[in-house]
């Protein structure tokens, strides 16, 4: 949004500008206009324990807050996406690695979050989610058992629809991201690790198995998008990589990147904010939780590790960004 040089005749040009929290500009001591700072999210996860904290990540100001709402339960490996101010959290598992079928909503602007009427078809744990056109989809998972199904959650009415479409395969522990209104599938296991990329048209309810594969069968990894490419960071082959890969939407073609994680790691989150992309915890070696935050620049294939830490070392955590 740009901001206005004028309200009601008044010039504002040269008005202060205050990028903390908000961008607000003020004349005369009053704020005239205030523009939402994006910000990531981080819901539960494992520290040692699970754990039922929300935390806000702005890449803006590299700073890290614990929010005042809590999850309604410790859980780890649940999935979430924004829709709008939003934020739903899918799924996951609780003490025991028990899966659940809740649907979390946590308001931005509030800080406040509830548990939905609606819930999953069923208890899942380590699926994929991705938010288009004000509705939130969720992709596989394990219930017990691997499954291929596919959610739809429509916030507006809160309610959920299975999917006539389903996964080629039955995966669990995939990574999903969104690009220009279709939902891409990378990886996961179906028994064993896999390198499949398939692309979820939800307008369509349609699913391909891409051309493309990754450069290697993995599981436990984690993705974000910026423009029509997506970068997958981590994750398991027969051990912990540090790798980075970028799939090409538009022209279905997948690589490795040149620059890599500063260690390797599976079960961390990202989420992409001004043409970068933020890696947030994970575990290393040894399944040992970490609290670091790495930034990466697609533009000039390379990473850096930030001053912020996460409140605590966690893996498993779900991750959303709102804009």
């Amino acid at each position: 949004m740009i901001p206005p040089t004028s309200i009601d005749g008044t010039d504002i040009t040269g008005a202060t500008i205050d990028g903390t929290d908000v961008q607000e500009i003020t004349v005369g001591g009053n704020v005239v206009f205030s523009a939402f700072q994006p910000k990531i999210y981080l819901f539960g996860g494992d520290a040692g324990s699970f754990i039922d904290d929300i935390y806000e990540y702005n890449p803006a100001t590299d700073s890290i807050a614990t929010m005042s709402a809590t999850l309604p339960q410790d859980v780890r490996g649940a999935k979430a996406a924004a829709v709008d101010d939003k934020i739903y959290s899918l799924g996951g598992a609780v003490a025991g690695f028990n899966p659940i079928d809740d649907i979390y909503e946590y308001d931005v602007s509030t800080d406040s979050i509830s548990t939905v009427a609606a819930t999953l078809p069923q208890n899942i744990r380590q699926g994929t989610a991705a938010a288009v056109d004000g509705k939130v989809y969720h992709l596989g998972g394990n219930t017990g058992s691997v499954i291929d199904d596919i959610y739809e959650y429509d916030p507006d009415t809160d309610s959920i629809t299975t999917k006539s479409s389903t996964l080629p395969k039955n995966i669990r522990a995939g990574s999903s991201v969104a690009v220009d209104g279709k939902i891409y599938l990378l990886g996961g296991n179906d028994g064993s690790n896999i390198d499949d990329i398939y692309e979820y048209d939800p307008a369509a309810d349609s699913i391909a198995t891409m051309s493309a594969t990754l450069p290697k069968a993995i599981r436990g990894a984690t993705a974000a998008a910026v423009d029509d490419k997506i970068y997958h960071f981590g994750g398991f082959t027969t051990s912990l990589v540090d790798d980075i890969f970028e799939y090409d939407t538009v022209n279905d073609s997948a690589s490795t990147m040149s620059a890599s994680l500063p260690q390797s790691i599976a079960l961390g989150a990202a989420a992409a904010f001004d043409g970068k992309i933020y890696h947030l915890g994970g575990n290393v070696s040894g399944g040992t939780p970490i609290d670091d935050i790495y930034e990466y620049d697609p533009a000039t294939d390379s990473i850096s590790t930030m001053s912020a830490t996460l409140p605590q070392a966690i893996t498993g955590p779900a991750i959303a960004v709102v804009v």
